[in-house]
């Protein structure tokens, strides 16, 4: 918090008593301008890293890198302009390339999970067939016992009966041939 001054203060420097400079009683430069004029290295730091953070955020969400409402004014201490503005395209790409290379890695990882699960899914489903078409087995061969004992007794029984009136008929020719003749 900073003290009240008198009236031989610096022009640029806000006062508590002004309250028109941009600044509240205990908190940071409402703008832009005020930061960079009177806000201190703090303040003028804290901007920059704010507005990194918007870039970085615009990056990552696909977004262009909009140009801001106001340009920010140059100061004396932003000598080195064209170097920070490399510095911070630089680390823009950098960000922007961990995060691509995080999110190509978290996608990876994901299709694999995604991938050993349908795997589990599949196996468990050929199991289940497998297990189908061994219960239909053992179906099919119980019925096709039954049926091959059906018709054996089928075949014993006109065998039976067969040879019942093959007798019956050499009983009938006896008859005639030795009794009635």
């Amino acid at each position: 918090m900073q003290t009240p001054r008198s009236e031989d203060a610096p022009a640029g420097e806000p006062t508590n008593g002004g309250g028109s400079a941009g600044r509240d009683a205990a908190g940071p430069p409402r703008d832009s301008a005020a930061a960079a004029v009177g806000g201190g290295l703090f303040w003028g730091a804290l901007h920059v890293a704010r507005a990194i953070g918007r870039s970085v955020l615009r990056a990552a969400a696909g977004g262009e890198d909009e140009p801001s409402a106001a340009p920010p004014r140059e100061s004396p201490t932003d000598v080195a302009a064209p170097p920070a503005a490399a510095q911070r395209v630089s680390l823009l790409q950098n960000v922007t390339d961990r995060l691509r290379g995080a999110a190509d890695s978290y996608l990876a990882a994901k299709m694999d999970e995604i991938e050993a699960r349908v795997d589990a899914k599949l196996d468990e489903i050929e199991s289940r067939i497998d297990r189908k078409i061994a219960e239909l087995h053992e179906q099919l061969v119980e019925m096709r016992d039954r049926e091959l004992r059906h018709r054996l007794r089928l075949l014993k029984l006109t065998l039976a009966f067969t040879a019942l009136v093959a007798l019956l008929s050499l009983g009938y020719k006896w008859i005639l041939k030795y009794w009635i003749s």
